[in-house]
């Protein structure tokens, strides 16, 4: 793999693409997006003391951590080391709030967007499609040349995208800026009333530590806070908001960004299988009572350390499911069918989490390499 930067962008992937360089895209026409920014482009202008004091917590965070896993801790050492953790959390949230105050405006005009944007309006496309075009100088790299951006937009099919969740700091801005490019995708097509809406799953404590004002620009911008763990108890829990995100998904009315490692990313010494959580399955199980198929494409996300680069993106292919009668199917690019095994089968749970964590794994894989 290598980087092309020719004028001609004949792409590969290793190519640097910029967050404005979404008329690369293959599509029927251009819009006048391409030349509109967003305010919210000021969530990629962190200042360096955002990022040392988020980079304070989180190593605070793991030494924390490090410390309670360790057996014979006394009451009070249990206690403080609770206390230490919250305290450690408050300065991310001071950090969010720095930010704010540096980019005031930036900031007081999203809140004024967004808090009359109707996320059914295809004005809230566009707003996404927006996203990041006033941010020439950073780039990513990401596999464009493939089209499989364009066939996931030209589809009125919803999807799941499962993401591996390495870099808590980094990660943030990677599913948004992949998401603007999806989205001028579906307004490049005319899609804006009706394609399906960004729903993003992310653990509550991300909330949290945001501050209340930054809550409501995230909750318009689909983020959808539940208990990260995604246990069985912890998805009975969540069985509001999880439900509610089933009906959409099952009418193509959302597409579902999902990290299904969720809490469990911070075990930086564990595989990604290990990691990989059955919440994911047990959704996509609850989705086939409603619907008759379910398209998943991982995002293999990776990082280097070339200036002003935000990451790279791989876009895998789809994975179809499919259930007939009470067996779950994978359908295979050549239309043989890969049965999964029974939807009300335990050992079918961890033959899909075997399945899905390999193929998220491949696109991780695939993304890693410096440019």
């Amino acid at each position: 793999m290598y980087c092309n930067t020719t004028k001609n962008y004949s792409l590969n992937f290793g190519a640097r693409i910029r967050l404005s360089d979404k008329g690369l895209l293959n599509l029927p026409q251009k819009t006048d997006l391409l030349y509109s920014a967003s305010p919210l482009d000021f969530f990629y202008k962190e200042s360096k003391s955002k990022r040392r004091l988020d980079a304070v917590s989180i190593k605070i965070k793991d030494r924390i951590r490090s410390e309670q896993q360790k057996k014979g801790n006394s009451k009070f050492k249990r206690i403080f080391l609770r206390k230490s953790f919250r305290a450690a959390n408050r300065l991310r949230t001071v950090a969010s709030k720095i930010m704010m105050v540096e980019h005031i405006k930036d900031f007081y005009h999203s809140f004024k967007l967004l808090r009359r944007l109707n996320a059914a309006s295809p004005d809230y496309i566009d707003e996404w499609a927006k996203i990041g075009n006033s941010i020439n100088h950073k780039f990513i790299n990401m596999n464009i040349e493939d089209g499989r951006i364009e066939k996931i937009a030209k589809s009125d099919d919803s999807v799941i995208f499962m993401l591996n969740h390495d870099n808590f700091e980094r990660d943030k801005f990677m599913y948004p800026i992949f998401n603007s490019f999806l989205n001028y995708a579906y307004s490049a097509f005319g899609k804006q009333n009706v394609c399906p809406r960004p729903n993003i799953i992310v653990s509550k404590n991300f909330l949290k530590l945001a501050g209340s004002r930054f809550q409501s620009i995230y909750r318009k911008m689909g983020l959808v806070p539940i208990d990260a763990s995604l246990t069985e108890r912890n998805l009975d829990e969540n069985v509001a908001p999880i439900k509610l995100l089933i009906s959409k998904f099952a009418q193509n009315k959302s597409n579902l960004f999902i990290f299904p490692e969720g809490n469990n990313s911070i075990y930086k010494d564990k595989t990604l299988r290990e990691k990989f959580q059955p919440g994911l399955v047990k959704i996509i199980r609850r989705i086939l009572d409603l619907k008759s198929s379910v398209k998943i494409v991982p995002l293999g996300l990776s990082y280097g350390n070339v200036k002003n680069n935000m990451g790279n993106i791989y876009v895998g292919e789809t994975i179809l499911l499919r259930k007939i009668n009470k067996n779950i199917f994978y359908i295979q690019n050549n239309g043989k069918l890969k049965d999964m095994g029974r939807v009300d089968d335990k050992n079918a749970i961890n033959s899909m989490v075997d399945f899905l964590s390999s193929e998220l794994e491949k696109n991780v894989i695939a993304s890693k390499f410096e440019c």
